[in-house]
């Protein structure tokens, strides 16, 4: 009985250590793919946390392209519409040298001649009352005067004493053509010397205030006072286009120009205005488009 006792514990004995020895087996199995899961999730996340870096650099480096692309649309944006403007003003250019083209060449040259025997004969008279105002007598004037080369030039003694009529009529013979006027103040702004430029097209208004392109002279001192940013200049120089040629054809791109010129100046509220009204009163124009755009950068 007593060997059955001990070999019963014996057994009892065996079979605790056999369990305990399997438990810590599976114990240190556990932890170690408990370690192995931790690692594995340690590289997921680092190689996680690279993917969304790479992805921000990239947006990053999307979103500065996407500044510079828009900041060279605007800036060829702005040459586009100075080239319109200057084959706008070589189109005036041409307009005006076509409608001073004689029809038929002949009937120029028979009317230049007759132009010219007209001047001698009025610079004939001219003279004659000159002489008559002075106290000489008539008898002692001048003959007339041949016709004198296109290029010519005459002296006339100078009178003591002038009547008005008499000084407008000097005026008139040494009056230069509309066409030349406007074609110099022109060129002079193609060349960039805006301020002589500007200075002729004034001339050119004083001399032909009711000529057909008084408005487009008026509009290109504005834009003469513009590329000098001379700014407030410019907004009273375009306001001139629009307040005395109302019907003329430049009176949308002074609004607009008006416009960019209280934007200089950082006057966004009137700068809106000039916009705005461009878009109400000249919807389907060139200069509505670029006005709404112009609106869209105040905002």
């Amino acid at each position: 009985m007593r060997k059955l006792l001990m070999l019963f514990s014996f057994l009892l004995f065996s079979i605790s250590l056999f369990t305990g020895c399997a438990y810590q087996s599976d114990m240190d199995l556990v932890r170690r793919e408990l370690i192995s899961l931790r690692d594995t999730t340690a590289r997921e996340n680092k190689d996680m946390d690279n993917r969304i870096k790479s992805v921000e650099d990239k947006l990053k480096e999307l979103g500065n392209g996407l500044k510079r692309k828009q900041a060279d649309l605007e800036a060829d944006q702005k040459n586009i519409l100075t080239e319109v403007q200057s084959v706008k003003g070589l189109i005036e250019e041409s307009e005006v040298k076509t409608k001073k083209l004689p029809t038929d060449l002949d009937e120029f040259k028979k009317n230049l001649t007759i132009s010219i025997e007209s001047l001698g004969d009025r610079l004939a008279e001219l003279e004659k009352k000159i002489y008559a105002s002075s106290g000489e007598s008539t008898e002692k004037a001048t003959p007339v005067i041949p016709p004198a080369p296109q290029n010519s030039q005459v002296n006339v003694p100078a009178p003591e004493v002038k009547t008005q009529p008499e000084v407008e009529e000097a005026k008139q013979e040494n009056k230069p053509s509309e066409e030349d006027v406007y074609k110099e103040a022109y060129q002079n702004y193609l060349k960039g010397e805006f301020e002589k430029a500007r200075q002729n097209f004034s001339k050119y208004l004083e001399l032909y205030p009711n000529s057909k392109n008084a408005g487009n002279a008026q509009y290109w001192i504005g834009e003469c006072f513009y590329s000098q940013k001379k700014y407030r200049e410019a907004i009273l120089a375009f306001f001139e286009v629009i307040k005395k040629y109302p019907k003329g054809n430049k009176v949308a791109a002074a609004y607009l120009k008006q416009g960019m010129s209280f934007m200089e100046l950082g006057d966004k509220e009137n700068a809106k205005n000039s916009f705005t009204k461009i878009i109400t009163e000249y919807k389907n124009s060139d200069e509505a488009k670029i006005a709404a755009e112009k609106i869209a950068e105040i905002k």
